[in-house]
Formats: C-alpha cells, structure tokens, sequence
C-alpha cells in the first residue's frame, strides 16, 4: 500500500491519490511505500523553498513515527528505480 502527500508551507500532509501515479516539478510529495518501509520525499525542481524545507520537517517526523521506515530524500531527476517504478513513471 502506498499513501501519497503533497507538502505545503504550513508542513500540512494532504492527502492525494493524484500524486500516486506522477510527479508534478512545482511539488514537495511524500509517498510512504509500508510493503518496503520506505518514506520517499521527493522534491520538484521548481518547488518553492519554504515548502522544500517543510517536506524535510515533514520526513523527520515520519521518522519517529515509522522508526522501521528509511526515508529516501529525491531530488527530481534523480529518481531511483524502485521510485519510478512504485509511482508508474509518469510524470508531468
């Protein structure tokens, strides 16, 4: 099961299915993969800083509240496989 995010100024998760299947680059998402225990936080490369430094805030406390999940910081275009693969390949 994966749950998707997007992150705003305020470091409020909202929910959005949307963000499960493609990336949009004006973006900070989280997507929590709980079948491998990873906690992506991707960050779109025209995303604005605040909400880049709330998606960093946003995984710390994931952290402790998955203490089993890695978080894997993504900068667009730099995406891992496993990455592309849970979310499709499709981006925007």
């Amino acid at each position: 099961m994966v749950e998707a995010f997007e992150v705003d100024a305020q470091a409020r998760m909202i929910p959005s299915e949307e963000y499960a299947k493609h990336t949009a680059t004006d973006k900070v998402l989280v997507l929590i993969d709980h079948e491998n225990k990873v906690v992506y936080l991707w960050r779109g490369k025209k995303a604005d800083f605040m909400n880049k430094l709330m998606g960093t805030r946003v995984a710390a406390r994931l952290s402790h509240s998955y203490p089993d999940y890695r978080v894997r910081p993504i900068a667009e275009g730099t995406e891992p496989a496993a990455f592309l693969s849970l979310i499709g390949q499709g981006h925007e």
